[in-house]
């Protein structure tokens, strides 16, 4: 937790030196001079700036889990904004108009009059400061990750890694205002509130609102990516991976000693599939094996034969499994699409549903699939994370129902060859190896002329979100070079949409796919691609039809 909160600490200052941002620092230090030597301004624009972007995140998660609005709203929103802080800048009277106008200063108190223009000086600073939170949101992924993966799990723990990233954005950025005020300072008319000098950062207002509220700020963001050394997201990402290897060991350390500790209850689990409610109390005298997994976890599926047989090996003996559901998108929240799943898998044992990650959390769980093999009297016995490990399991529960046999042998396990392409995610929370500029939001993209081994690309008009990214027109490629034997993809959108599939040029079959073509019928992964053997350099092409949402790659 500790590497975590320094790491969103760097992020945050980080986040004002990235080329998304680079553009605004004038307006922010423009926006600091003011009128009447007003010396807060930095700190208020500094401030009302962290505010906005605290605000704007709670307004994302609602707006799009609950009221389904594009956060491109927000964005445009925060571009008319700027507009018109922009227009009051160039010229000064509008803004004692507006101050009358809404009574946000009084005419009839003229021995107050310093104290007025104070006082529109403070609300213009504000404004100017909560106008930029939503554009600051989409620079850092740190940000992303935070919102997209540890708020639906860990909440407080988001909370406060989201405080310690505004913590380093706001004092980079203070740092950056003060100076540059100390600077124009120094140069008598650039201090000038009526001089060409303030009045052209009006018009740099006007000009950086128009790009943001209609989308052409994406076009010189891409120029900048291409211009400024992208060492500081890939800082960043490299700090992310650093971070979750330390978790995982510290979670194998862990979860190793608490071995002998008492299991905790199921926590406030939403539904149960195949079984009334369960608890602690209940299942005592019983060798219960609690798997957490995901319906869409290619790692998970593999796994799931291996809990079928178990079940119905030893259930009869005392042996009871649990599944605990923990989502990691968001379409695998819906009762009927878990229920599906669990048919189509053969699943008979009980299954819970953790969308709010209570349970999750009471075991302190990192992973999907991650198993707890609780004795009769509740305590752990026994930890695995990940596929694998299927004798050692079995012959834990062999041992704890003080039973023996033969185990189960291995099932078609593929034997892998040299390295195989990572599970690749395609929301810009987590996304990697992506050639060129992946932009949260809606974007025009003009693919890349070459890949190399792991990367992807986007071609024609997509929406990118924290989790997934959207098709929006017919026609829309994505391109992915990869090397594996089977290609798996987590979709969901627009049932019935097509998904035309190649393979170096070529339309394959297999898996969902038939002669170059696959449907969608749901929410949940798809497979791609099942070579005849392991192929150490692919390239697979996909062309959408509008609506439809992919969320990972997975390779076997």
């Amino acid at each position: 937790m500790l590497l975590t909160a320094l790491i969103s600490l760097l992020a945050g200052a980080l986040s004002v030196l990235a080329p998304c941002v680079l553009p605004f620092l004038p307006v922010i230090v423009g926006g600091s001079l003011g009128q009447n030597e007003d010396r807060r301004r930095p700190f208020i624009i500094t401030g009302s700036l962290v505010v906005s972007l605290v605000l704007f995140t709670l307004l994302l998660k609602a707006s799009t889990a609950l009221i389904n609005i594009d956060p491109r709203v927000w964005t445009i929103g925060s571009g008319v904004l700027v507009i018109l802080l922009g227009l009051t800048i160039l010229f000064p009277q509008l803004w004692a108009r507006i101050s009358a106008r809404f009574a946000l200063t009084n005419k009839s108190h003229k021995l107050l009059h310093g104290a007025q223009e104070q006082k529109s000086s403070v609300l213009q600073a504000v404004g100017i400061g909560a106008a930029l939170g939503p554009v600051f949101s989409s620079c850092s992924p740190t940000y992303a990750w935070v919102i997209a993966t540890v708020l639906p799990a860990r909440p407080a723990e988001a909370v406060f890694y989201l405080s310690m990233y505004c913590i380093g954005m706001a004092g980079l950025l203070l740092a950056i205002a003060l100076a540059g005020r100390k600077l124009v300072e120094k140069l008598k008319w650039a201090a000038n509130p009526k001089g060409w000098f303030q009045r052209g950062i009006g018009v740099l207002m006007i000009v950086v609102g128009l790009f943001v509220a209609t989308g052409f700020d994406k076009q010189f963001q891409a120029w900048a990516a291409d211009k400024v050394p992208s060492a500081i997201t890939n800082l960043e990402h490299s700090l992310l991976d650093m971070q979750n290897s330390d978790e995982h060991e510290e979670s194998k350390s862990s979860s190793a000693s608490s071995s002998n500790n008492q299991a905790p209850d199921f926590q406030e689990i939403e539904s149960w599939i195949n079984s009334d409610p369960l608890s602690k109390e209940k299942l005592k005298g019983k060798v219960v094996l609690v798997d957490f997994w995901t319906y869409s976890c290619i790692n998970c599926v593999r796994t799931q034969p291996y809990l079928n047989e178990w079940y119905e090996k030893y259930h009869d003996k005392g042996f009871e499994i649990v599944g605990v559901h923990a989502p990691e998108f968001a379409f695998e929240k819906v009762r009927e699409n878990v229920e599906r799943a669990v048919q189509e898998a053969g699943i008979k044992y009980p299954v819970a549903l953790d969308n709010e990650f209570k349970t999750w959390r009471a075991y302190q769980n990192q992973y999907w699939p991650a198993k707890y093999l609780i004795d009769q009297e509740g305590n752990i016995q026994y930890t695995h994370f990940g596929e694998g490990a299927y004798e050692e399991t079995e012959k834990e529960i062999q041992k704890l129902l003080g039973t023996s046999g033969e185990v189960t042998a291995e099932k078609n396990t593929k034997k892998r060859i040299g390295a195989q392409t990572p599970e690749t995610y395609l929301g810009y929370a987590r996304a990697q190896n992506y050639v060129g500029k992946l932009e949260m939001g809606e974007a025009d993209y003009p693919g890349a002329s070459s890949l190399n081994l792991d990367q992807w690309t986007f071609k024609g008009k997509w929406n990118t979100t924290a989790e997934s990214s959207e098709a929006l027109a017919d026609g829309a490629e994505l391109a992915l070079r990869f090397h594996a034997k089977e290609v798996f993809l987590v979709m969901s959108g627009t049932a019935g949409a097509n998904v035309q599939v190649k393979v170096n040029g070529k339309p394959v079959t297999g898996g969902d796919v038939k002669d170059g073509t696959l449907t969608i019928d749901g929410d949940r992964m798809y497979k791609l691609v099942d070579l005849p053997e392991y192929s150490e350099d692919a390239t697979l092409t996909l062309t959408f039809e509008k609506g439809v949402k992919t969320h990972a790659f997975t390779f076997g």
